[in-house]
């Protein structure tokens, strides 16, 4: 998401619409990033609050991001390293967003101070999440070890080991952290790749798994200008995809 609120306000509209045709509340799970490079980082930041009271069931996992921000800001000294590194990384864009950014230290003090809401959000999320045969994480798992038994960096940030495995795992992993190479979502035998570079691209994309059956839809935002529409999305089925989704039928 990286900042993205216009991206998601629009999804979010379409996913209620989705859900009320369908006759249930959705359960919206956010793969984390929510912060960092986009123009409203703080914008994101109430789109999920508000969704998560509004679908109590709903879940934020934690992103890299976010937990750089959350360190960033929360510590009274912050560790010199993560704080370069998140500045580097988009940083700058989400102090911004919460007052126009011109000391550092005043901009920190002003979100622990007026929206230390978001930040015990941060503090609460999860790394995980499982939901019958899916499991839900940011960057991935580690093949080697049981799901309930992750390491929080890999959840944070794995890429080799993960993205090329092979082979079955306990759990069909859903993940975002990584860019896509086709900007489309990407099914493969073991895990689905969401992340469809919203910040840089205007495709923000949602997975929606049936409940009762487990077939797969994709939501897709398309940005042209100021209009910002929702649409259903082929995704790229990887050479190890053993089940391909369902035709789009999404309105």
């Amino acid at each position: 998401m990286h900042g993205r609120a216009d991206l998601l306000r629009s999804l979010l509209a379409f996913i209620a619409s989705d859900a009320e045709r369908r006759g249930q509340e959705p359960r919206v799970i956010f793969l984390g990033d929510i912060v960092d490079r986009g123009p409203n980082s703080r914008g994101a930041m109430d789109l999920v609050a508000s969704t998560l009271k509004r679908w109590p069931a709903s879940r934020l996992l934690l992103g890299n991001h976010d937990d750089y921000f959350l360190r960033s800001v929360s510590e009274d000294i912050p560790d010199a390293r993560v704080l370069e590194v998140w500045l580097n990384n988009g940083g700058v864009d989400t102090l911004t967003s919460y007052e126009p950014f011109g000391d550092l230290e005043d901009a920190r003090m002003t979100v622990r101070t007026d929206f230390d809401d978001h930040l015990d959000l941060i503090r609460s999320a999860s790394l995980i999440e499982t939901d019958g045969p899916f499991a839900f994480v940011h960057a991935g798992i580690d093949p080697a070890k049981p799901v309930d038994a992750q390491d929080r960096n890999d959840c944070l940030t794995i890429r080799r080991g993960f993205l090329d495995h092979t082979g079955p795992l306990s759990h069909r992993i859903v993940h975002g952290h990584s860019i896509t190479g086709s900007k489309l979502p990407e099914v493969a035998g073991n895990r689905i790749a969401i992340d469809t570079g919203a910040y840089g691209t205007g495709r923000l994309t949602a997975l929606i798994i049936d409940p009762a059956t487990d077939a797969l839809e994709f939501a897709c935002t398309v940005q042209s200008g100021d209009r910002i529409a929702v649409q259903a999305v082929s995704p790229m089925l990887l050479p190890d995809a053993d089940v391909a989704p369902v035709h789009p039928r999404l309105p």
